[in-house]
């Protein structure tokens, strides 16, 4: 039985990644920050033999080292602080998580030979109006005094300690960007999530500046498929691959599926950015992936459609009720 580690285990993408992991016939190796009995995330399979919890902070050295599995084949390194509130709110706890907790696992990973997949962010390409972003985009950023640039510029650093290293002396490791990730299990703070949470507690869905901001969500079994295929195929060592779903949506289309979805006859709540954040806060427009080089890498496109992600998203809801608790 082969065995992995997966940092950020109890996040969305990180327990949907678990999960597979296991069903693949993995023994897998999670932490994260959170006690194991808080999270639901977890619940399907906490008790699998094959599954090992860590609670701990990447940012110490002693919890790493408690978890960290020499003989792994890779890591699959997802633990971060998310979501625009998040990381506006506290940016050196982003930066610390995200270099510091890096930093740490690349020495570890290097001395004893263990590849590793990083997860980036769609956040790296700033505010590049040369849509839609190629992999070696150049990256456009507004000023430091913007919290918002923090999160893009903390990533964007350890893609570049990652390339360091593999340049150096060929580490195996491997990068993928992300793009509007969503599905069952979100924490309700994100666009779809949130609307979906809102709507179903018959709250009025948030519509930030008239809601004609472009995403291109990407359903989470789809990127599932994608982090597997990044972590173990040869071909893409040393590479950094787009994950995510080339269809833009505005955010007004996403509310109207929702409220579709939901059957809940509600009206907006029109929300402007600049009255609730002021000056630390600027928004992107449109955010569009090219994911040609996925396509061609890992023979991997998206394949779910966002009205029937979100429709997957709505019924797993209706089905797990201590969701909207």
């Amino acid at each position: 039985m082969n065995k992995v580690m997966v940092t950020g285990v109890a996040g969305l993408i990180g327990s949907h990644l678990a999960e597979r992991l296991l069903e693949e016939g993995y023994e897998v190796h999670g932490t994260d920050i959170v006690d194991l009995g808080s999270t639901n995330n977890l619940l399907n399979i906490k008790n699998n033999s094959n599954f090992k919890y860590y609670q701990g902070d990447v940012r110490s050295k002693e919890d790493l080292e408690k978890f960290f599995q020499h003989d792994s084949d890779v890591i699959y390194h997802l633990a971060s602080v998310v979501g625009v509130n998040r990381y506006m709110e506290d940016p050196l706890s982003l930066i610390d998580i995200s270099v510091i907790g890096t930093k740490a696992l690349i020495e570890l990973c290097q001395v004893n030979q263990v590849r590793m997949l990083f997860t980036s962010t769609s956040e790296v390409y700033g505010r590049n109006t040369e849509i839609p972003w190629n992999e070696d985009e150049d990256r456009v950023l507004g000023p430091t005094n913007v919290d918002r640039w923090c999160y893009s510029t903390a990533k964007a650093l350890c893609e570049h300690m990652l390339f360091g290293v593999h340049h150096n002396n060929g580490w195996p490791m491997s990068i993928i960007r992300f793009f509007n990730v969503y599905g069952p299990r979100q924490n309700p703070i994100y666009v779809v999530s949130k609307s979906i949470y809102s709507a179903m507690k018959g709250l009025q869905p948030e519509l930030y500046d008239g809601g004609k901001q472009t995403r291109c969500f990407t359903y989470i079994g789809d990127v599932v498929d994608g982090i597997i295929l990044s972590a173990t195929k040869e071909n893409v060592l040393g590479q950094v691959i787009n994950l995510g779903n080339p269809i833009e949506k505005s955010m007004k289309e996403v509310m109207d599926i929702v409220i579709r979805e939901t059957s809940f006859e509600l009206s907006y709540l029109n929300v402007e950015t600049q009255n609730k954040y002021g000056k630390v806060y600027e928004d992107i427009p449109r955010r569009v992936p090219n994911v040609d080089k996925a396509k061609e890498l890992l023979g991997w496109t998206p394949k779910t459609t966002v009205e029937e992600g979100i429709k997957r998203t709505v019924d797993w809801v209706k089905k797990n009720p201590w969701y909207l608790d």
